[in-house]
């Protein structure tokens, strides 16, 4: 890497990421207690929006039971999209619950930003073609949960693809070859500059016979800002709405009035 600056990450994401994840680091300091403590360390790639670790460590793996199946996920907390975040939980519950309703058998799901892959294995073994898409630093991490959850249990082999909101999509990801009946995505809102690309990948991958399924806890201003100009765009049911956790899961499909 030939540049990269120190990422300006905002203390109250670092207290949540702290708060949502101290039990797993309680359980890396009862095994590593003759080491001296590390602090995660972050830079971020301004060429080619990569974050960066440059201290690394480990947190052991989770485990989850969805659709009949223990769910074992390696997480890294060398940066955001290397753990799981709360809304992919909650919108993995929902799809399990609500299967009738929303049927993934068989059906083309994209998912944005899938970090280390819960919310896509839970997807691919309720039966859907799954692409899972992130940028290049998590998917390795990504592709060997996938891999290793899905094989010899699911009906069709997900697909890990580099995704960088709203960079090279018609290249990379052309309409005539790529259709997706739902797209996932879960905490992909939070304090980040790239709210609008995120807005005009949702933009470019619904088609009008798409339905987006999006799960997020409401952290800051700019959530509920992107949640309005969002509604500009989409037509938005929510579907489930916890007060107490600021967590949102809302239904959307394209205005009939906005271009396909």
């Amino acid at each position: 890497m030939e540049t990269a600056s120190t990422a300006n990450i905002s203390d109250e994401i670092e207290d949540e990421f702290e708060v949502e994840h101290e039990e797993e680091e309680s359980d890396v300091e009862s095994e590593t207690e003759n080491q001296a403590p590390t602090d995660v360390k972050v830079t971020f790639d301004t060429a080619h929006r990569v974050w960066v670790p440059s201290t690394y460590s480990y947190i052991p793996k989770e485990s989850y039971l969805f659709a009949g199946y223990d769910i074992n996920i390696h997480e890294s907390i060398d940066h955001f999209g290397a753990v799981i975040w709360p809304a992919a939980v909650e919108l993995c519950h929902f799809l399990e619950n609500n299967w009738k309703e929303f049927n993934l058998n068989d059906r083309n799901v994209l998912e944005l930003g899938a970090g280390t892959g819960l919310l896509s294995i839970v997807a691919c073994l309720l039966g859907a073609y799954v692409t899972a898409t992130d940028l290049s630093c998590t998917l390795g991490n990504l592709q060997s949960n996938l891999m290793r959850n899905t094989r010899n249990r699911s009906r069709h082999q997900p697909q890990v693809k580099e995704l960088a909101w709203n960079i090279d999509m018609d290249k990379n990801f052309p309409h005539s070859d790529f259709h997706y009946d739902y797209i996932l995505a879960a905490d992909v809102v939070y304090h980040h500059d790239y709210l609008d690309d995120l807005l005009a990948t949702f933009d470019y991958f619904c088609q009008p016979d798409t339905v987006i399924l999006w799960a997020n806890k409401l952290r800051f201003k700019s959530d509920y800002d992107f949640l309005e100009k969002f509604k500009l765009t989409f037509d938005t049911i929510v579907l489930a709405d916890d007060t107490n956790s600021e967590m949102i899961i809302i239904k959307a499909v394209r205005k009939c009035n906005s271009k396909p």
